[in-house]
C-alpha cells in the first residue's frame, strides 16, 4: 500500500497512559458535556477514512484522531469535559504521526508505527 501524504507530522491528541483516546463506544457518555458544540460530534473517523482503508494499513500500525495544534485540540473540549477527562486519567499529548490519512476542519486521522503512548509528550489541561 502506498502511504498517503504527510509524513512525520507533529500532532496533538487526548489519551490515557495506554495511548487510547476517550472516544469509545459506551464510554463517551461518561464525559461528554451536554452543552458542548454539536457539530464536532457530527464527523467520525470513518466519515473521513473508510474502514477498509484503515484495515489495509501495515500490520501493527496504530490509527486514531488528532489535531494540528494544541489550540485546535482544546476547542474540542469544554471546561466540564476537560475536568471529567482529567479525573478519568486522560490528558493532552503531543506526538509525531508517521502519516496523515485524512484531514477536516475538526480533526486529522493519523497513522503511527509506534503505539500512541510511546514517545508522547504529556501536556497540561489549560
Amino acid at each position: 500500500m502506498r502511504e498517503p501524504w504527510s509524513v512525520a507530522v507533529p500532532v496533538y491528541r487526548v489519551q490515557s497512559a495506554d495511548g487510547r483516546g476517550p472516544w469509545r463506544p459506551g464510554f463517551s457518555a461518561t464525559w461528554i458535556d451536554a452543552d458542548a458544540p454539536v457539530d464536532r460530534l457530527a464527523e467520525t473517523i470513518f466519515d473521513l477514512v473508510p474502514f477498509d482503508v484503515l484495515r489495509a494499513l501495515p500490520r501493527g500500525m496504530a490509527w486514531g484522531s488528532a489535531c494540528r495544534t494544541r489550540d485546535e485540540l482544546m476547542s474540542w473540549f469544554t471546561v466540564v469535559e476537560r475536568r471529567r477527562l482529567a479525573a478519568l486519567g486522560f490528558y493532552p499529548v503531543r506526538l509525531v504521526a508517521d502519516v496523515v490519512l485524512a484531514a477536516s476542519a475538526w480533526q486529522l486521522v493519523i497513522g503511527r508505527r509506534r503505539p500512541f503512548a510511546d514517545g508522547a509528550t504529556r501536556l497540561r489541561w489549560p
